[in-house]
């Protein structure tokens, strides 16, 4: 258990879900913190055949300036909160086994 809350994956899945709910609620009606500042979806805007097909899902009603928002960009942005978080979660562990390799191999150097 205390393993997930030190796991990056968990935090970006948590503020997917915060950012999800302040874009339903109307607190981010441009959808600037939804779509704009995910490194993933951002692109995805600028190609509207993907983008057609995100938009063609059930609406949910929002507080946006559109007044509602397909499910699948909700979807699509958790999605790609967990991509970088098991990405980050990836690295973590790859400079942790690195840092004990070259310990170890700093340690058997000296004797």
């Amino acid at each position: 258990m205390k393993k997930i809350f030190k796991s990056f994956t968990f935090y970006f899945l948590l503020a997917s879900v915060l950012i999800i709910l302040t874009h339903i609620r109307g607190g981010d009606s441009h959808g600037i913190v939804l779509f704009h500042l995910n490194p993933i979806l951002k692109p995805i805007i600028l190609y509207t055949d993907f983008a057609d097909i995100l938009d063609s899902g059930y609406k949910i009603v929002n507080g946006s300036i559109q007044g509602e928002t397909s499910v699948y960009w909700y979807v699509a942005h958790f999605i790609s909160f967990a991509l970088i978080g098991v990405t980050l979660d990836i690295i973590k562990m790859l400079v942790k086994k690195f840092q004990k390799e070259k310990s170890m191999n700093k340690k058997y150097r000296h004797l």
